[in-house]
């Protein structure tokens, strides 16, 4: 048999392997326009007679959307296939809405091979420009992929498996569009903000009655001068004396005795004949 015969022979070849999304357990591994998918290990190990080594066939994935997936399949065979549908247009309007990028050569996702990243983010290079790269999906669409086997002196397709399962991308929301009142908030939601609501009132209530504990306590201590507690005192001004009672000891009435205020002061008559002057 020879070489160009076996080529066609593997031309449109399917494996039995469904690309999957991986990362279960990953928020991120759908996006609004990317997808984290499982590498292609061993679908393309049990083939034979290929016209590449696994360390020189190259693995493709086809990114397409899920109205196209037949448009490849008619255009599979073209010798100019991987440039046939360049990324930057691919999903013009009229264009064939697929376009393939490289994810590495055969003997890193042969059976027997230990792949330190066993997942391939499609879209990660954004909004490139290349006809070949990764780049982001079309936001909110329903999407396909398969996983090419190529020979990569002449860019033929030697073998491809099954297209995944349809994929659904998120729609961006518009913020303004967003309910934030109470009817968008979950039950958890309203039960924690209640409890922390009620928190913050019973504090602010316990503040408020320290605060009045604290302003009558200060308002009904005796004066003190130095160590002595005064419970009756004179006032003085230049004409004469007023004893003064701290409310304190108000209620005690005559217990306390003249003896028990603060000494008057004396004072001279002749200051007194001054100040009156």
């Amino acid at each position: 048999m020879t070489r160009p015969n076996l080529k066609v022979t593997l031309l449109g070849e399917t494996v039995n392997y469904k690309p999957e999304v991986t990362l279960q357990n990953f928020v991120a591994k759908i996006t609004s326009n990317t997808v984290i998918l499982a590498k292609p290990i061993c679908p393309f190990g049990n083939l034979t007679n290929l016209t590449c080594t696994p360390d020189v066939c190259e693995i493709w994935l086809v990114p397409a959307l899920n109205s196209a997936a037949s448009t490849f399949d008619a255009d599979k065979t073209d010798p100019t296939i991987l440039t046939l549908s360049p990324y930057p247009t691919a999903f013009n309007n009229g264009s064939k809405n697929y376009f393939l990028t490289k994810v590495g050569i055969q003997k890193d996702v042969n059976c027997s091979s230990s792949p330190s990243n066993q997942y391939f983010r499609v879209g990660a290079e954004g909004d490139c420009s290349t006809a070949n790269c990764n780049g982001v999906l079309p936001v909110g669409s329903t999407v396909k992929f398969k996983y090419l086997l190529v020979e990569p002196t002449n860019k033929t397709v030697l073998a491809d498996t099954e297209w995944s399962d349809n994929i659904t991308l998120y729609t961006l929301k518009d913020p303004n569009g967003i309910n934030t009142g109470l009817p968008a908030r979950s039950g958890a939601m309203v039960v924690i903000t209640t409890i922390l609501s009620v928190a913050m009132a019973i504090l602010l209530l316990f503040l408020l009655i320290l605060l009045i504990l604290t302003l009558c306590y200060s308002r009904s201590e005796p004066i003190s001068v130095g160590s002595l507690r005064v419970p009756r005192y004179d006032t003085h001004n230049v004409k004469g004396t007023t004893p003064y009672v701290n409310p304190t000891y108000e209620s005690d009435g005559n217990k306390y005795a003249t003896s028990d205020t603060l000494p008057r002061a004396s004072i001279d008559p002749d200051v007194l004949k001054l100040q009156d002057m």
